[in-house]
């Protein structure tokens, strides 16, 4: 059965296996920390009993840690906190700090990702299906998340982490390719200041998948004729579909439709698209 106590600070400990997706950093405690001092503690922590008078944290770090912050600047008006003490393995511990994870709005993506990674690495789950059946989810998306932090350079795992990347961009880059892409991209938002769209229309050229054959040859056959080069994206315009691609000519006038398509011809004639074809086909 539950129990509502005030529990002495240096009774309760953080276990290694705590999850903590989001970053705890001085500014953000000092920040809670005014609030409690003005406002008290509206959420009790949760911990649980491991004998001897000692407890493990199960979800409240923020809080405790404010609360300890707390103490040291004031004394012993903060040397207990209010918790709700319940009884419960090692195990199930981790399944609440999981759902309790998975129900708050305030989560990224990223955040609630590295929550399955956490979880999945105390090794109290059988299987990707046992850890999604505990928040709510498909195995393969569990397993998809999971794998952000296989599939992801440390670099780029790190920019998540610390906000240099915002985390809406996740998925930009977790349909790349491989880790060159991703670290190209990084490197361009950080280094070039890019925009949403801008974002987007990078990861498109740098994911390899998402372009299909015939735009990645009209790429490259664009590499080596420049008077392509410079009317792709004006008036040479390809939009990319489910597994095929769009061209559009854009014209101003019938005498400049008739110029783009002699050009056009002028190089299927000249072999530059054969060559590129069979180099294309002969790299898939």
């Amino acid at each position: 059965m539950d129990k509502l106590e005030t529990v002495p600070l240096d009774a309760i400990r953080i276990p290694k296996n705590h999850i903590r997706v989001q970053s705890i950093d001085e500014k953000a405690i000092k920040k809670l920390a005014d609030s409690l001092n003005s406002s008290g503690l509206l959420v009790r922590i949760i911990v649980r009993p491991v004998g001897s008078g000692k407890y493990e944290l199960v979800d409240g770090e923020r809080r405790l840690r404010a609360f300890r912050s707390l103490y040291e600047a004031e004394g012993r008006k903060w040397i207990g906190i209010p918790a709700i003490v319940e009884e419960m393995p090692a195990k199930e511990a981790v399944r609440r700090q999981i759902v309790i994870n998975e129900n708050r709005a305030d989560l990224t993506p990223f955040e609630k990702a590295k929550g399955y990674k956490m979880a999945w690495d105390t090794g109290y789950f059988t299987s990707y299906r046992d850890l999604a059946l505990t928040v709510g989810k498909s195995h393969t998306s569990v397993i998809r998340a999971i794998g952000i932090f296989d599939k992801f350079p440390q670099e780029v795992i790190d920019a998540f982490e610390d906000g240099t990347i915002k985390q809406a961009y996740l998925e930009a880059f977790y349909r790349l390719p491989n880790r060159k892409a991703m670290l190209k991209l990084l490197r361009a938002i950080v280094g070039e200041n890019l925009k949403s769209a801008e974002i987007r229309k990078l990861a498109n050229r740098l994911d390899e998948k998402w372009l299909s054959g015939d735009r990645e040859l009209l790429l490259q056959i664009a590499e080596k004729v420049p008077e392509i080069k410079v009317l792709l994206g004006g008036e040479i315009v390809i939009a990319d579909l489910v597994k095929k691609s769009k061209l559009t000519i854009n014209y101003t006038n019938l005498t400049r439709a008739k110029e783009l398509i002699k050009l056009l011809n002028t190089l299927m004639e000249s072999g530059a698209f054969r060559t590129t074809m069979e180099q294309y086909h002969a790299a898939q």
